[in-house]
């Protein structure tokens, strides 16, 4: 009888701790699957943004094919695709967070990513729009020189407020996005982990 007793206590003290309260493992699985599909999309946009000014490029009358014109819009083509390949390399980093880790991996995992994409916004979006808007700026000019002063005034006016709105409005509102879906899947990380200790 006193070997069950002690085969019996052996047992308890090697029993796992369950959760004692629900968490949403879907909710994780789902805000990781739009963040991952907000980069896919991003970037085929970009992937076809990219090819289609190269289709536009080698389509212009020859009156249009000037030093300038083309330099930008290859300028314009090459920042649409590295873009696009660190959007899909951003989305291939979320791809490899391992779900089937300890929630303390699994959370170290995406403190990892979160860490990952502080840095890359901190040069990404200043770099990009830098090189767009100057790339841009050419490509206008050069078409533009022939026409009325106030006219290519009005069109860099129209065309650069889209690319403040788009830079300060747009994109501030799509990291508000994307950071509400890591802190939410942090947030359900933190709380799965704390109920395992």
């Amino acid at each position: 009888m006193e070997e069950f007793k002690e085969l019996e206590n052996l047992w308890q003290q090697s029993e796992t701790k369950m959760p004692t309260k629900n968490t949403n493992i879907s909710k994780i699985k789902n805000n990781r699957m739009k963040l991952k599909n907000t980069y896919t999309k991003g970037a085929i946009l970009l992937l076809v943004t990219g090819i289609f000014i190269i289709g536009l490029m080698i389509s212009l009358d020859s009156n249009l094919k000037t030093i300038p014109i083309m330099s930008s819009m290859i300028i314009i083509s090459t920042v649409c695709f590295l873009q696009a390949f660190l959007m899909l390399f951003t989305a291939k980093k979320i791809s490899n967070i391992d779900e089937t880790q300890t929630p303390s991996f699994h959370l170290k995992q995406w403190q990892n990513f979160r860490e990952f994409q502080k840095n890359q916004r901190h040069w990404n979006m200043p770099v990009y729009y830098l090189f767009l808007g100057t790339a841009l700026g050419i490509y206008m000019y050069e078409l533009l020189k022939s026409v009325d002063l106030w006219k290519m005034i009005l069109a860099f006016a129209i065309t650069y407020s889209w690319m403040f709105f788009a830079y300060f409005y747009l994109g501030k509102k799509e990291i508000k996005k994307q950071d509400a879906k890591l802190d939410g899947i942090i947030s359900e990380l933190k709380s799965l982990e704390n109920q395992f200790q």
